[in-house]
């Protein structure tokens, strides 16, 4: 339980300053703190996962982070396209936290008990009521044209969160399992470093880019 209040504490305190970045600070200021832990990233953490001195550093490094990392830094720079990246990291963090809530108290059946032993199938369906309820809040908030018709993108939208959300977990969790360390950093309480936080968003940033101006609409941005 101790573990928990620290990691919602910490998440907490990071939607908060994301919260600054995205609606008082300057587009330029966002973008360059995206970049700075982009860089934070690669020097002191992403070394922990692969030998610099290697070629699969240099291969993988190009698509994972760098190149998620220039999507988020890009849109940042736009208004509206700083609120969409907000939403996305709030529905990312309500996934987070509605599993592991749902996967402590519940969680019998593993997710991918090799890749990472503690996810559960429970806490994944936890994550994605969650997810719904937080998407259902953030269009009512936007005033968004909540009508039934929108349930099959509520539904459909919030399972690719979900998804993407833990393939993008798996996958760090994978990476981590292979260098022999738990966390790639410890700069944040309760989560570890700047990549154990964003690594369930590297995927997801995919989908608002590529649907980024249709989901302003909807979400009457």
């Amino acid at each position: 339980m101790k573990n928990l209040i620290t990691r919602i504490a910490t998440g907490i305190t990071l939607i908060s300053a994301l919260f600054y970045l995205f609606f008082y600070a300057k587009p330029i200021v966002t973008s360059l703190s995206f970049i700075a832990i982009l860089f934070y990233i690669i020097i002191f953490e992403f070394t922990k996962l692969f030998d610099y001195k290697k070629l699969i550093f240099w291969l993988i490094l190009p698509f994972y982070p760098i190149l998620p990392f220039i999507l988020l830094s890009y849109m940042s720079y736009y208004f509206s396209y700083r609120i969409l990246i907000f939403y996305m990291l709030i529905l990312t963090f309500s996934q987070d936290v509605g599993g592991y809530i749902f996967g402590s108290l519940f969680g019998k059946n593993k997710l991918a008990p090799k890749l990472s032993p503690k996810k559960s199938w429970e806490g994944f369906f936890g994550g994605y009521i969650f997810v719904i309820i937080t998407l259902i809040t953030i269009l009512f908030l936007e005033k968004s044209n909540i009508t039934i018709k929108l349930t099959p993108f509520i539904l459909i939208f919030s399972l690719a969160i979900s998804i993407f959300s833990t393939s993008g977990d798996l996958l760090e969790s994978w990476l981590k399992r292979n260098a022999g360390i738990k966390d790639t950093g410890n700069i944040l309480p309760g989560h570890g470093g700047f990549l154990d936080r964003f690594d369930s968003s590297l995927l997801i940033i995919f989908i608002f880019f590529i649907f980024k101006d249709h989901l302003l609409k909807i979400f009457n941005i």
